[in-house]
C-alpha cells in the first residue's frame, strides 16, 4: 500500500536524521500498523510519538534510496504485516526498535479491513528535498 498525502516526518524523525548523519543511532527500519486514527478524524502529524492504537508486532521492513525527483533523494521501507485477527486499520509508522523507540514517520490512511490471515504490505517513503 502507498500512502498519500498523509504521510508526515515526525519532529523525532527528523532528530533521529540528525542523529544518523553524525553516526549516531538505528536505522527506523520497524513498520508498525494501527486503528482509530481516521475514524477519529486524525491525520499524520510531526508531532506523533506513537500510533493511535497499535495492532500487531512491528516487522522489520527493507530499506533501500530510491529516486523521486533527483537520485537516491527518497528513503523507502517497504514491509509486510499479516492480520492476526480482524482488523480494521488505518495508520502506519515507521519506528527504529522492534517493540518500543521513537516514531520516525507517521502516516495515516482510509480503513483497510483485514480478516486473520491477510497480510498487508506497506511502502513508506520519506523524501529529503
Amino acid at each position: 500500500m502507498a500512502f498519500g498525502t498523509a504521510t508526515v516526518l515526525t519532529d523525532l524523525g527528523k532528530a533521529l536524521t540528525a542523529s544518523r548523519m553524525l553516526g549516531g543511532g538505528t536505522e527506523p527500519k520497524y513498520l508498525g500498523v494501527g486503528v482509530g486514527a481516521t475514524g477519529a478524524g486524525r491525520t499524520a502529524l510531526a508531532t506523533d510519538t506513537a500510533l493511535s492504537t497499535a495492532v500487531e508486532s512491528r516487522v522489520a521492513g527493507t530499506s533501500s534510496a530510491v529516486t523521486t525527483s533527483v537520485t537516491g533523494d527518497t528513503y523507502q521501507v517497504i514491509g509486510t504485516i499479516t492480520a492476526t485477527a480482524s482488523r480494521s486499520v488505518d495508520e502506519a509508522g515507521l519506528f527504529n526498535d522492534a517493540t518500543a523507540g521513537n516514531m520516525y514517520l507517521s502516516a495515516t490512511f482510509p480503513v483497510v479491513s483485514l480478516v486473520v490471515g491477510d497480510s498487508i504490505q506497506c511502502t513508506l517513503k520519506v523524501q529529503y528535498s
